[in-house]
């Protein structure tokens, strides 16, 4: 998945069941659940106590799993910048060449107008108390990188709607 939160990666992964979900997300929220508070205060919490290793671990703990098991997968992050969609795609080809497994990677890629993504954040803020900052959103507007098969990637679907 690649897209700027609010672009509706997460509505797109939860429609196709037929994937294993692995976000940095679902393991945030795991978390304010065990902990009894919101999304934004677990959020917080790790920030402050600086847990994000952890959380990386977990992520890629399920991926790691996936991909020994042979279950497709989809990675539900925002994967914006092209060198960091290059560094995962070869560290997850490597991890699973080095295990005797085949993996094919096809991008979703989430380019939707501005007015668009500011909308369905508003929903869902109101609807979950999820909230992001108009800051970082238009920070990810700015750094979003359109991905390209050169990346790695084996194809790549464009939503724009």
């Amino acid at each position: 998945m690649i897209g700027v939160s609010g672009s509706g990666k997460t509505t797109w992964v939860n429609s196709h069941k037929q994937y294993v979900a692995c976000s940095t997300d679902s393991v945030i929220e795991q978390l304010a659940e065990l902990m009894g508070i919101s999304y934004t205060e677990a959020f917080e919490y790790i920030q402050n106590k600086k847990k994000f290793d952890y959380i990386t671990a977990k992520f890629f703990e399920k991926i790691h799993d996936c991909i020994l098991n042979e279950n497709d997968f989809v990675i539900d992050r925002t994967h914006l910048k092209r060198n960091i969609r290059i560094s995962l795609i070869n560290e997850l080809k490597s991890f699973a060449k080095e295990h005797g497994k085949n993996l094919e990677l096809i991008a979703v890629s989430f380019e939707l107008p501005k007015a668009t993504i500011f909308e369905r954040l508003k929903k869902r803020e109101q609807k979950t108390g999820k909230s992001i900052p108009k800051e970082v959103i238009l920070e990810q507007i700015n750094s979003f990188d359109i991905p390209a098969l050169d990346e790695g990637f084996d194809g790549i679907e464009r939503i724009s709607s």
